[in-house]
């Protein structure tokens, strides 16, 4: 047979068996070599393509930029000859005039004042308030140069007005910085609890408000002020820090919660007039931003041990529904009040129970509580025997009916003291065109309702809060 005409068989395209055992071994050796040709193949051909790709959209955009570029045509601006020129001996005489104005620590001068007579001037009338004016002080200007007077002629002294009367000081911690300072005090019977030491922790109290007084810079502004059942000023205006003012301050806290005389049941300071009404209440803090808004304070600096507990005004419109409802109430039990009225009354006999003997207890180991009357001596009571005693009973032994309560007062809220200071700020502040006083507050020892508060009030006035567990001396 021709060798010529014998046809070898073909290869059958490589397609890996299923068996793992065949596949693995077709992979080494002669058969992974030929996978990695045709691998490398397919690279090449993709890495061809796309570099083409690249290429022609170089092109294309190179081609745009240039086409471009020689189509638009430059832009060319002309400044039209000035109006109006002037001659040079009189534009440099001007120009002389005005460096010389400059350099000058006088104003400017003005042709219409200079035309002016002196006697047909006519000063602009400066209102300072005198009580604020208490400085010796007098400023010495000379002249400078640069742009504007450079010594400053301000407004007037004013307090404090050239940066003498700022303080900065150290509340309880918080670092508070004014110029016109109201302190705070919360001098309610809860503050002199076992827990906060008693009176000698509230004595810790007071002298830290000493230091703050003391560290106050001659010129600044301050009050103090201290609330409870009622709230009391030092003064009914603010006064100059100096040591006159700083130990009248002292003094003024030093009678608070010490032995013989707890809290604050009355005081010199009833409410601002702009304010929020309120019914009454403790721990009247109110009061006490009321007293530091009516002197146009800027910084309030606050330190209390609880939840301000004052209560809502009643209202016309509260009494007239409360009134409605008593009416229809006789209405309905006209009847019963009738049969409980004209029921005969009876004569019972009520059993009073024995009681032991009981010791004398000073006044000094009872508990002290807010809003109750100060503790004084128990006298020592001897043994009761019991005994039945006879009493008469209206209506047939039945209870009276009783017509529905009058209204009770709510709490104030944080909503209610925001609406407060915002009405004293209306009327106070806002038309001598200030800012509303910056508030800082310390929770000494407080509970979880009154911490919340002072924080949220703090936050609301742009202040700090700091929550204080106890003092050392």
């Amino acid at each position: 047979m021709n060798e010529e005409n014998i046809k070898l068989p073909q290869a059958a395209p490589e397609v890996l068996p299923d068996d793992p055992d065949v596949s693995s071994a077709m992979l080494s050796g002669i058969g992974f070599y030929k996978l990695t040709m045709r691998r490398r193949k397919q690279l090449m051909r993709l890495a061809t393509i796309v570099g083409a790709a690249h290429i022609l959209g170089l092109i294309i955009f190179g081609g745009y930029v240039i086409m471009t570029s020689v189509r638009d045509e430059p832009a060319i601006f002309t400044t039209p000859p000035p109006v109006r020129t002037y001659e040079p001996r009189k534009l440099e005489h001007q120009v002389k005039v005005q460096k010389r104005q400059r350099s000058s620590s006088r104003p400017s001068v003005v042709p219409r004042i200079v035309s002016t007579k002196l006697s047909e001037l006519a000063l602009p009338e400066v209102k300072v308030d005198p009580k604020l004016v208490n400085t010796t002080f007098q400023p010495k200007f000379k002249a400078v140069s640069g742009k504007g007077l450079g010594a400053g002629l301000g407004t007037g002294y004013g307090t404090a007005g050239f940066g003498e009367g700022i303080s900065n000081v150290d509340f309880f911690g918080i670092q508070a910085r004014g110029e016109r300072i109201v302190i705070l005090v919360d001098v309610s019977i809860s503050m002199i609890e076992d827990e906060r030491g008693g009176i000698p922790g509230f004595a810790r109290v007071k002298n830290r408000v000493n230091q703050v007084v003391d560290a106050l810079r001659d010129g600044t502004l301050f009050n103090l002020a201290v609330f409870a059942d009622a709230c009391s000023v030092m003064s009914p205006e603010l006064l100059h820090a100096n040591a006159e003012s700083r130990l009248k301050a002292k003094n003024f806290v030093r009678p608070f919660n010490v032995e013989g005389s707890y809290g604050l049941t009355s005081g010199n300071y009833n409410g601002s007039t702009h304010g929020k009404r309120a019914a009454g209440g403790t721990t009247r803090l109110d009061l006490a931003l009321g007293a530091a808004m009516d002197s146009g304070c800027d910084t309030i600096l606050i330190i209390s041990d609880g939840m301000p507990e004052v209560d809502k005004a009643i209202t016309a419109e509260m009494m007239q529904a409360h009134q409605a409802r008593v009416s229809e109430w006789n209405r309905v039990n006209a009847s019963a009040v009738e049969s409980w009225s004209s029921a005969p009354a009876e004569v019972q006999r009520v059993w009073v129970p024995p009681q032991p003997a009981r010791p004398a207890v000073p006044a000094s180991k009872q508990r002290i509580k807010e809003g109750q009357p100060l503790p004084r001596d128990i006298p020592a009571q001897p043994a009761r025997e019991g005994y039945w005693r006879e009493v008469t009973v209206r209506g047939g032994g039945r209870s009276r009916p009783t017509p529905p309560p009058p209204p009770k007062a709510e709490r104030w809220t944080l909503a209610d003291f925001v609406e407060h200071i915002t009405l004293i700020h209306e009327a106070v502040y806002k038309p001598q065109g200030r800012k509303l006083p910056q508030i800082h507050t310390i929770g000494y020892m407080i509970d979880k309702e009154g911490h919340e508060f002072l924080m949220r009030l703090a936050r609301q006035y742009q202040g700090q809060y700091r929550r204080v567990q106890s003092l050392r001396k």
